[in-house]
């Protein structure tokens, strides 16, 4: 996911740049690794100021302030134009469940830096942050697969279906189709939880895709 963040305001904007991007589209911190690493990659042709952190959730708290079992270095780096950077991040002492996967998520903040081209002009700068999902995942707590699937319970409810999740993993559901009806959002669906889908009948239900 990215979100575009205005910086500040005054009368000019600023031309596109490439920006910085994560490999993978998700996160997996294997509870036996004592350490992991994600690449990030500045495709633009200038440098950029890339802040990094996890939360938990809570979107409303700064980094600064956020609390999380992990570490990561650098939080804050200087990438080249057409250069990478990695992230190192490393588990701490925690409490976290042993029976169940742990949904945080990694941010990077891409500020765009200064030009020569922009000095002494009123300009509107952003800047792109990327977030995307991070999961601590215990020893012994198999991966997310297609068998996955088989661990969704899917049941009438009312005027919709009910999900279920009976496994340890957080479980994705991007697609759940119907007789030309199509969910608009992705389903998260912690481990054993549910979720109602309205407007769907399990009769009618022929598509539904998990990871």
């Amino acid at each position: 996911m990215k979100k575009i963040l205005a910086l500040f305001l005054a009368g000019t904007v600023l031309p596109a740049w490439g920006g910085i991007y994560i490999y993978g589209t998700r996160i997996i911190y294997p509870a036996q690794k004592k350490e992991i690493t994600v690449q990030l990659m500045n495709e633009g042709n200038r440098s950029a100021l890339v802040q990094s952190w996890i939360d938990d959730g809570d979107t409303d708290l700064p980094p600064e302030k956020i609390q999380v079992p992990f570490v990561m270095t650098p939080p804050v780096a200087k990438v080249s134009g057409g250069s990478g950077q990695q992230l190192k991040i490393k588990l701490l002492p925690n409490t976290l469940p042993k029976d169940r996967e742990s949904l945080f998520f990694l941010n990077v903040l891409d500020i765009p830096p200064n030009s020569a081209d922009s000095e002494g002009k009123n300009i509107i700068k952003f800047a792109m942050q990327n977030r995307i999902k991070f999961i601590y995942r215990p020893q012994g707590i198999a991966g997310v697969d297609k068998n996955s699937f088989t661990q969704l319970n899917i049941r009438n409810s009312g005027g919709g279906i009910t999900i279920k999740n009976n496994s340890a993993n957080w479980i994705t559901i991007p697609e759940l189709s119907g007789k030309a009806k199509l969910n608009k959002e992705t389903m998260l669906l912690a481990p054993w939880s549910e979720k109602n889908a309205e407007h769907f009948c399990y009769c009618e239900l022929l598509q539904c895709y998990a990871h």
